[in-house]
């Protein structure tokens, strides 16, 4: 976990080469030609990963979160 400029907070990032490199690594186990990687197959790893990411920091009481009418929504937990 990286510690970010802003108030010193914790935050973590999302490795784009790392997911382009497994997608590659995936198609060329399976014979797969091109073994590029399309940017629908590079977002849906990218949001696994965010809802992954949410997931954590609403369980370690870093954000809150609701149910708006159409989605889910965040927050961050203030020091009390």
């Amino acid at each position: 976990m990286n510690k970010g400029i802003l108030n010193n907070q914790d935050y973590s990032m999302i490795d784009v080469l790392e997911i382009v490199a497994s997608i590659e690594a995936e198609k060329s186990s399976k014979n797969i030609e091109p073994t590029h990687a399309l940017l629908p197959e590079i977002m849906i790893k990218v949001k696994s990963e965010v809802k992954d990411e949410l997931n954590r920091l609403v369980s370690e009481g870093k954000l809150d979160w609701c149910e708006t009418l159409n989605t889910y929504a965040f927050s961050t937990v203030k020091d009390k």
